[in-house]
């Protein structure tokens, strides 16, 4: 690729000449399929390159390492500007790769941009790491015929993670680094891919004995709760749904949906969350099969589904698994692994119920010859019951005179012992009742006796009580009036008073007053107690009047 510098306004002729405009570069550039012709673009040529047309005095030599001829400039200037160094490596990749190169590698970006469609390849190993990437780029003229034609065989778009064999032009810019001109895609390699890729995932589960694993189960004659994961918005899970709600309506078959992407990254993770759930319910309420839906889709589409995990979850599921994914001729693993697989939804609920329409035909033949054969056995046990019916009858009207003849004297006899029996009851119960009437009135008389002497025994004591706390209250007040001051000064006592008059109880007191009154019975005298006066202790005898 060798870019010209085309002004504005000769920009239709030289694209008349078959020059073509680099979007990225924002330049005009010379295709490879013109790169012999290059003279009729001389004039838009870079100086540079018009230079290298003519010079002489530039020599290629190989380089020792890859190979590559780099042009060494032998004028005697000391180093170069980056620009011609990088344009210098632009002209030895073309030299080095002068046509398309076929490339194998992974889409791990993808955009549209005015028309154009910008790629990220890249290359990494069985662990995941990325041993290359670069750019990549289709342009707007080339879109439409490689896409419809990838799209065509492969029944998919162009879609990150696919793995595609692609004829490139190497493209190297000064500014923009290196990066791949797409010219064509081979859709026969990604296909390949696709079936290698299944190839290794049978092999293995052939390899573990888990490739027949879920083929042991039997289908049931009939269906009564099933598991169902599918896309939520599948045409063919509507497809599916128009049949089974009809059977879920009248009450033939409960259907449990999960729901999971079948394309994406999130493909693993929801197909084995709904896995789980299933399993879990399964242990507690058992379905009767699980059935995998999605309906139509792209070719490349499948790929997304042939994941080992996933197959390895079916082979070793605790039911039998009906796959109805819906490509007749495509094939995925999770088809291969199922007990039974459909090639469209519709086949699968038209499966499921003609079962159940089959069991219910069969129920039905059998209820009718049920109903048919108790119909016959009810009428042969009428006409049995009719007849001992009759039998009973007659046989009843003679026992039951025989049995009459011979009860009736019994009944006259018992009731004659009856009536005896009665009365001599009724005379005991009178002997007994006056018996017990007799024994009444005695007690209550001996109660009335023992009740009238308590009473005036607490009638006799009550007035002797009261007599003597009378007399004690008679004592206790002579002695209080015989107490008073007055009693006292009549027995010969004085009493000693303060000059308020109020009595003095002890001889330190009368001391420290030093003036007291002697209170007489029939008057009081003034008295002086000495400073020098000694208080004596009482006596004895004192102390036997005071008791």
């Amino acid at each position: 690729m060798t870019f010209l510098e085309v002004p504005f306004r000769e920009k239709d002729q030289a694209k008349s000449l078959g020059a073509r405009w680099d979007n990225i570069s924002k330049k005009w550039y010379v295709p490879s399929e013109l790169k012999d012709e290059l003279n009729k673009f001389e004039r838009w040529l870079p100086t540079s390159e018009r230079g290298e047309q003519s010079n002489s005095n530039q020599v290629n030599l190989p380089d020792s390492q890859n190979g590559l001829p780099l042009e060494l400039d032998t004028q005697s200037q000391k180093g170069m500007p980056l620009s011609q160094v990088l344009k210098k490596v632009q002209m030895a990749l073309r030299q080095k790769f002068p046509g398309g190169t076929w490339v194998i590698a992974e889409i791990a970006n993808l955009n549209r941009n005015r028309g154009h469609i910008y790629l990220e390849l890249s290359e990494t190993n069985a662990q995941g790491q990325t041993l290359a990437s670069c750019r990549a780029m289709i342009w707007q003229s080339q879109v439409e015929r490689l896409l419809g034609r990838f799209s065509l065989e492969t029944g998919s778009e162009l879609a990150v993670g696919q793995k595609i064999l692609l004829l490139a032009e190497v493209n190297f810019h000064e500014q923009y680094g290196f990066s791949f001109v797409i010219q064509d895609i081979d859709p026969a390699f990604t296909l390949g891919e696709l079936e290698a890729k299944l190839n290794s995932i049978r092999k293995q589960l052939i390899q573990e004995k888990l490739y027949e694993l879920n083929k042991r189960y039997t289908l049931p004659n009939d269906f009564f709760r099933i598991a169902v994961i599918a896309p939520l918005a599948a045409a063919g899970l509507g497809d599916f749904r128009a049949d089974a709600d009809q059977l879920q309506q009248a009450g033939l078959c409960e259907f449990k949906y999960f729901y999971s992407a079948f394309q994406g990254e999130q493909v693993e993770s929801e197909m084995l969350a709904a896995l789980d759930a299933i399993e879990s319910l399964h242990a507690t309420n058992p379905f009767d099969a699980l059935v995998i839906l999605r309906g139509g889709g792209a070719k490349l589409d499948l790929n997304q589904l042939n994941l080992y995990p996933l197959a390895k979850r079916i082979c070793e599921a605790k039911l039998p698994v009906l796959s109805g994914i819906g490509h007749e001729r495509d094939n995925t693993i999770l088809d291969e692994v199922a007990h039974t697989r459909y090639d469209t939804p519709s086949k699968v609920i038209a499966d499921i119920r003609n079962r159940i329409f089959q069991k219910a035909h069969t129920a039905r033949q059998n209820w009718l010859q049920i109903e048919q054969t108790s119909r016959l056995q009810v009428k042969q046990l009428h006409h049995q019951l009719d007849q001992l019916d009759h039998t009973i009858q007659n046989n009843s009207q003679a026992c039951l005179f025989f049995w009459k003849d011979n009860l009736e004297p019994l009944k006259y006899q018992l009731q004659r012992q009856t009536r005896q029996k009665l009365n001599t009851t009724q005379e005991t119960l009178e002997q007994l009742q006056n018996r017990i009437l007799t024994a009444i009135n005695q007690q209550i008389d001996r109660s009335k006796l023992h009740l009238e002497q308590n009473h005036q025994a607490i009638l006799l004591e009550a007035k002797r009580s009261l007599d003597y706390q009378h007399s004690q209250i008679i004592q206790w007040i002579a002695f209080i009036l015989s107490s008073g001051p007055k009693t006292q000064l009549n027995r010969g006592f004085v009493m000693a008073k303060n000059e308020q008059g109020m009595p003095i109880k002890t001889a330190k007191e009368a001391k420290r007053l030093g003036h007291l009154q002697l209170q007489f019975i029939d008057g009081s005298l003034e008295a002086e107690i000495p400073k020098k006066a000694t208080i004596k202790p009482p006596e004895n005898n004192l102390n036997e009047v005071d008791k």
